[in-house]
């Protein structure tokens, strides 16, 4: 899965995109991104909000390990994912995505 490249042992890059405005939440995998839909509109930094709860959630991390790197005001976006102890790659698919 493309959609998550790891850096050092206990930092993630995940390419993201955003679908605000939907009717669920909800995260797949679409090639080489991470489709999220968000309730959220595109509006106030809401959706963004919205997405770093439903990735903290998903991963069991604090608002603080997650950053953006890329994309803050589009739906494209690149986030940087810090975890405490070392992680691997399969973990971090299989939170997400669950395969």
């Amino acid at each position: 899965m493309s959609f998550i490249k790891k850096t050092t042992e206990k930092t993630f890059q995940l390419t993201i995109y955003v679908k605000p405005n939907s009717h669920h939440q909800k995260i797949e995998q679409d090639g080489d991104y991470l489709a999220i839909s968000l309730k959220s509109k595109a509006r106030r930094n809401k959706a963004n909000k919205e997405l770093i709860n439903l990735l903290k959630s998903k991963l069991d991390i604090s608002t603080s390990q997650i950053r953006f790197v890329a994309g803050l005001r589009n739906e494209d976006k690149i986030l940087e994912v810090k975890f405490i102890q070392e992680v691997s790659k399969r973990e971090m698919e299989q939170k997400l995505v669950g395969n």
